[in-house]
């Protein structure tokens, strides 16, 4: 599901992620400053996982990096 949301802080979706990676981000810092995923730091509230996203955004990353 592409619209799944990752950053539950932020709003950002799994496709938003997706296409910054496509667009040259390699590092979870680059997403941080492409989507502002990752920078608030509440997740672990808002997430019904109720964990942190840095982790489904690095496995985003490993799995569509080019």
């Amino acid at each position: 599901m592409e619209n799944e949301i990752i950053c539950y802080c932020s709003q950002v979706t799994k496709q938003e992620i997706i296409n910054s990676i496509k667009n040259g981000a390699i590092t979870l810092q680059d997403i941080r400053e492409k989507t502002n995923a990752c920078t608030i730091g509440n997740c672990i509230n808002l997430n019904p996982k109720k964990k942190c996203c840095s982790g489904e955004i690095i496995k985003l990353i490993e799995r569509n990096k080019k």
